[in-house]
This record gives structure tokens, sequence and C-alpha cells, in this order.
């Protein structure tokens, strides 16, 4: 009661009632990644946001929704103060005390973490059903999986061995349980370390130089600033990449938010890694 007392004064504009258990179709939806506010745009409800994160990259029809914070500044406060009957969350990107602090003021908070295109898939079905947007939730995924499945390899393509950099130095890369190296994997081609743990973690220059990849991605916000990391791969003549002059640059917003619209940087992806005749 004593707690309830204080947030209460801290939000002294808010009628404190307890907050009534999520409905079918929630009205005040708060959004705590982009890449949620990119879903809820689009299966249509994007007029029931009340609060988004704040990455920087807002489209303009959203410049009325109040910001709750950005990655490193989130507010309970500023989240409750929006009165949501639904928050969005994300299970890797969100702080999970900050998650149990808002369940713990009887607000209804819908988790989401997807990996994998099929994760995708699953997260917008499921999104769909929180919003009471069932149909257009059908409707997207019946034009991603055509999307997708258009993309696939023919039968007997041998697989190209590709390298993902993320960063030069040090160097990063993606591991296998990162988004970027399920669409290689459905490109047809090989992330050559996919063995490794986490998500994106440091190599060594020699063990790109050992693993010897047929392709060099980097992928990057900016084509221009990666550009000398793959003049820097050409002081290796040795590697099959630069012997074969493939080494390319994409554009990272393309294949790192897991919302169905990835789909359109797979598809760029999958023609860089196609086999050369």
């Amino acid at each position: 009661m004593r707690r309830r007392l204080i947030w209460c004064l801290r939000v002294a504009l808010l009628v404190c009632l307890p907050v009534a258990s999520l409905q079918a179709d929630p009205q005040r939806i708060v959004s705590l990644a982009p890449f949620l506010t990119d879903m809820v745009q689009l299966l249509g409800a994007s007029d029931r946001l009340v609060g988004v994160l704040d990455d920087g990259q807002l489209p303009p029809e959203l410049a009325h929704v109040p910001r709750v914070g950005a990655y490193q500044t989130l507010s309970a406060e500023s989240i409750v103060a929006q009165r949501p009957d639904l928050i969005l969350a994300w299970t890797s990107g969100n702080p999970p005390e900050l998650l149990q602090r808002l369940r713990g003021w009887n607000i209804e908070v819908a988790e989401f973490d997807p990996q994998s295109l099929a994760d995708i898939a699953s997260a917008t079905q499921r999104l769909g059903e929180l919003l009471g947007q069932s149909a257009q939730a059908e409707q997207v995924l019946s034009r991603y999986r055509q999307q997708l499945q258009a993309l696939e390899p023919p039968d007997g393509q041998a697989p190209q061995r590709v390298f993902i950099q993320l960063w030069d130095n040090p160097l990063y890369t993606v591991a296998g349980g990162q988004l970027v190296s399920d669409a290689l994997r459905h490109c047809g081609a090989q992330n050559v370390f996919a063995e490794l743990p986490g998500l994106a973690p440091q190599v060594g220059r020699e063990g790109v130089l050992a693993a010897n990849p047929d392709i060099i991605i980097a992928l990057a916000d900016q084509a221009i600033s990666a550009q000398p990391w793959l003049d820097d791969w050409r002081r290796f003549p040795e590697l099959k990449a630069v012997a074969s002059k493939r080494l390319y640059v994409l554009a990272s917003d393309q294949l790192v938010r897991p919302t169905p619209r990835v789909v359109e940087g797979v598809a760029k992806l999958c023609a860089l890694v196609s086999p050369q005749p």
C-alpha cells in the first residue's frame, strides 16, 4: 500500500485506479521497441499507440505519439503516465527489472524476441491476436510466406560460405542464432561463424583468413562507412572473396528489424550470395 501511495504522488496527474486486466482489443498501447512499433503499424493499429520508444528514426506519422524514453533512458513513470492497457516489450532489448516493475502495477506486458524468419511469423500472428487484428495479420503473413518461398534456392545449388562483418576494429560478426544467419540459410548460403556462441561474437582477422569465405558482406548503416572495411580485405589476395571480387556492403536497417518487411532485405541478401555462373 505504501509503495503504491508513493507511486501515486510521483505521477500525481494520473488517476490512480487499478489497471483492468487485458481485454481482447486493447485501446492504449505502449511499444518499447522500434520493430514492435513497426509491427503495430503494419497491422493497422497505429492509432492505438499512446507511447513509443524513441530511436531517432520514427516515421513522421507518429510525430504526435509521446516518447517514453530511448534504449538507455526508459522511464517507468513516463510509460505508466500514458495509462496503457498493453505494453509491447522486447525481451533482449528492454531491462527485465523495468518489465517486472510494470507488471507489479498490474499492467499487461507482452514480450517478443524473434530471432529467425519463422519467429517473425509467430510473433506477427501472436501480435495480431493480442490486438484483435488476426485477419490483418493473416494477410500480412500470407504475403510474407509467399515472398520467402520465392527466394528459396533451387535444389542442388552449391552453398556459398559467407562472412558477415558488423564492425572493423575489433571485428564483430553474427553467430548462428542471429536473424541474419537464418536469412543466409534461407538463401542457401552458410555463415562461416555459425557455430560461435552468442549473437554478435568478436573474431580475429586470422580466424577470417582461416575460414576463407567465398563472400564477405559488410553490414552497416551507411555504405560509405563500411567501404574501408572491404578495402582492408583486399590486402589478402589469397582470400576467395577477394580473388573473386565478392566483397559487398548491405544496409543493416533492411535486416535488423524482425518484422515481415525484413523479406526485402532477405531478397537483397539472396541476390548477393547466389553462386556466380
